[in-house]
């Protein structure tokens, strides 16, 4: 069994395979004050980077990553936005120290205990690692195995992954789960003569806030809005030539706010998110939420639009003019990063009792926009909608997050059509035309596209029990005269944010309002996009077409479909 394990074993060593000159020799370990260990990481026999160093003398080891010139390559904006960490390791007390130096130019630690009961250990084999023999044994935490090297006959302890436990020895192997592998390249006797231990230790943390602040050192979080009033007051933006950086203005009769901030000066090489809370200061019904950005290139902005409607194209269907839904070569309509429904009154109206029911706070609504980041950089006019007709409305906060990624692709991407009424509450009217019509959106490219992707955010109302937002209907897609995809957008998992609309209604059937399937959206809740693949398209002018079996009016009531797209180029 054992001789079936180490063959098993031995292929995930041939990445850290060395020539004889390298071997370590014993003779001069045994004799010295300290050790100095260097450790390759990889997973699945891809090198990661950066390396491992260990230091150990006596009780006392410390493990940081390695720098200078050896060191992994990184840009001057990442260096800024990642911590210097060193774990320091007292085998007396058994109590580790993790040190970090934070991007802010302070110093954080905390202290922790871990074990070095060999219990923990079973051993599986034998093998040698640069001459040294050691004993292979296994362990398993949080439902992982991890099997470790550990050398014998060396006065030296230590393990650059001390949560796993320190058994007696020096760790030269970690391999977790089989492919996971950290291994010892190079052995070096050190005359270790200061103290390995931190002197100095900054600010102590508690050791699950000191791992929070480690991870959130690398996110760049720029916060757009912060507790900001969305309601009906009449708003209106002044002159898009006088509008300010940094400033906050409601406009579009108050359900629209809008900033222009600093985003970092590239997003690629970074995963983005979206990420707004919202509650209820006084409006009771769920509402359709969104966060998009305006595009500022052309000759025509939706600045422009919010200013005066008239100002920017309009998409013509049966004698009508709908401005600023369509993009065209003097104009850009905005681009929609999020969807969100609001639930039902949620914190102003949390005084309701239904029993078994506990109602959150407020609602967060998180999504990933990475496909669109080639757009979220430098100076960016953000802005936040939820269409009501309350004076007291909502409050938001907005933040958009830049996480490190291990990949700087970042796809072109262009706005191509954005139907939400943002402006309904300035007397847009509803796009309620695909009853009779379809929306028609041509493009020009100016290379040909490998591949392109279609960013398509679609959601239907008409909220009585013959309109759209709860009978199933078909969206068909088409690109330059063919069907690229026809399907139903529903959601049927409305009940699951039951505990996020204190204010709906309930029913004699036993359902409340909130739990009623619907055209692709529920009450409290995020409408996820379609990355609907077009293939590769060539240079010059292109038409997509979107068509769906809109229901008709009845009575004053409507049905009307809220859609927005965006051409991911790859």
């Amino acid at each position: 069994m054992k001789h079936n394990i180490i063959r098993f074993l031995l292929p995930m060593a041939a990445l850290f395979s060395l020539s004889a000159a390298a071997q370590v020799k014993m003779s001069k370990l045994l004799k010295a004050e300290g050790v100095e260990v260097v450790y390759q990481s990889s997973d699945k026999g891809k090198p990661l980077s950066p390396r491992t160093i260990l230091q150990s003398k006596a009780h006392e080891v410390a493990v940081f990553s390695e720098t200078g010139n050896n060191a992994s390559p990184t840009s001057e904006a990442e260096a800024r936005h990642r911590a210097v960490i060193k774990t320091y390791l007292d085998l007396n007390s058994s109590q580790a120290t993790l040190v970090a130096d934070m991007p802010d130019g302070k110093t954080a630690s905390a202290v922790t205990a871990f074990s070095q009961n060999e219990a923990d250990f079973k051993e599986i084999g034998r093998e040698k690692i640069l001459g040294i023999s050691c004993r292979v044994v296994r362990t398993v935490l949080n439902s992982n195995t991890y099997d470790l090297w550990v050398a014998e006959g060396l006065p030296f302890r230590g393990t650059p992954q001390y949560m796993l436990g320190v058994p007696r020895g020096l760790v030269l192997k970690i391999v977790r789960n089989g492919d996971r592998v950290q291994q010892a390249v190079s052995l070096t006797p050190k005359s270790l003569n200061t103290p390995l231990l931190p002197s100095q230790r900054g600010r102590q943390m508690p050791t699950a806030e000191f791992q929070h602040a480690l991870r959130q050192s690398r996110v760049i979080n720029v916060r757009v809005f912060e507790e900001e009033r969305v309601c009906f007051d009449g708003s209106k933006l002044p002159r898009p030539d006088s509008l300010l950086s940094d400033r906050v203005y409601r406009c579009g009769g108050g359900s629209i706010i809008l900033k222009k901030v600093k985003l970092p000066a590239s997003s690629a090489g970074r995963h983005v998110f979206v990420e707004l809370a919202q509650y209820s200061d006084g409006d009771a019904y769920d509402r359709t939420g969104s966060v998009f950005i305006i595009p500022t290139g052309k000759e025509k902005t939706f600045l422009d639009a919010i200013h005066r409607l008239q100002d920017v194209p309009a998409f013509e269907s049966n004698g009508e003019a709908y401005h600023g839904l369509v993009s065209t070569p003097l104009y850009d309509a905005p681009m929609e990063l999020m969807r969100f429904i609001t639930g039902f009154g949620v914190r102003k109206f949390n005084h309701v009792k239904v029993p078994g029911q506990t109602w959150v706070d407020s609602v967060v609504y998180k999504t990933d926009v990475t496909a669109l980041s080639d757009r979220l950089q430098g100076e960016v006019w953000v802005g936040a909608y939820i269409g009501n007709w309350d004076k007291n409305g909502h409050k938001v906060s907005l933040t958009l997050k830049f996480h490190p990624s291990g990949s700087d692709a970042q796809p072109r991407v262009l706005p191509l059509f954005n139907t939400v009424n943002y402006l309904e509450q300035a007397g847009q009217p509803y796009p309620e035309f695909l009853g009779k019509d379809s929306l028609r959106v041509k493009f020009r490219l100016d290379q040909s596209v490998e591949r392109a992707t279609l960013f398509y955010l679609t959601t239907g109302h008409g909220g009585w029990g013959g309109g759209d937002e709860f009978n199933p209907k078909p969206n068909t897609i088409m690109l330059d005269g063919r069907k690229v995809i026809e399907f139903v957008p529903w959601r049927d998992d409305c009940g699951t944010y039951r505990n996020m609309n204190p204010c709906t209604g309930n029913f004699d059937n036993g359902l409340s309002s909130s739990d009623y399937s619907r055209s692709n959206w529920c009450p409290a809740s995020v409408t996820n996009p379609e990355y609907i693949p077009l293939g590769a398209l060539e240079a010059g002018e292109h038409e997509i077409v979107i068509k769906i079996p809109q229901g008709q009016r009845e009575g004053a009531s409507i049905s009307y479909w809220c859609l927005s797209g965006t051409l991911i180029c790859h």
